[in-house]
């Protein structure tokens, strides 16, 4: 038999990822799953309580992600392109934006664990990107203006754009975005 929890956290995911938080509501997560709203409340008893979990869930998938093409992958650029088809397949998954960029736009509805959680996630991300820059200017292999942590910071808000053009537009918008990003840091 499936973990409850587990499953209550898939599901509310896509819907987080494919509506809002603020457009699914436990009713929505009961349907899908074939459980009473009351089961769901014993696993989360509130919706701040999922958003966390959820966050929590998707900090530690990528962190140990994103370690794994660190370890894999020896060049920075054969990172940046594992981390961007990565993040692709959020796209490719059925018209998804990412569970961060939703939560992102929610803001000032999610619980303040939630934004911490979150905020713990984006820097994550931001450190690794980063280093990764920054260690790709310094053997030469890319270049840009500004310091590593501009330009990931850049990068970041690009993909989180690309995936949401991608939605309204197709995936050609999110691969434009990629080619341009790839453009931007190669050197002459």
């Amino acid at each position: 038999m499936p973990d409850r929890k587990e499953q209550i956290l898939d599901v509310a995911e896509e819907l987080l990822q494919t509506r809002s938080f603020s457009a699914f509501s436990y009713q929505d997560v009961s349907d899908r799953i074939g459980i009473s709203k009351a089961t769901i409340h014993h696993h989360y008893p509130s919706k701040d309580d999922l958003s966390l979990a959820l966050v929590t869930r998707y900090r530690t998938s990528l962190i140990s992600t994103l370690e794994k093409i660190t370890q894999e992958y020896t060049t920075p650029w054969k990172q940046l392109e594992a981390y961007t088809l990565l993040v692709s397949q959020v796209m490719q998954s059925g018209h998804k934006i990412c569970l961060t960029g939703s939560l992102q736009s929610e803001y000032e509805i999610i619980a303040n664990e939630t934004k911490q959680e979150l905020a713990n996630l984006c820097a994550f991300v931001h450190t690794w990107l980063t280093r990764l820059l920054a260690d790709g200017k310094k053997q030469q292999m890319m270049t840009f203006p500004g310091p590593p942590e501009d330009q990931a910071s850049l990068i970041q808000a690009a993909l989180q754009g690309a995936l949401q053009q991608a939605r309204a537009h197709g995936p050609k918008q999110f691969t434009t975005v990629v080619r341009q990003i790839k453009a931007m840091l190669k050197t002459s």
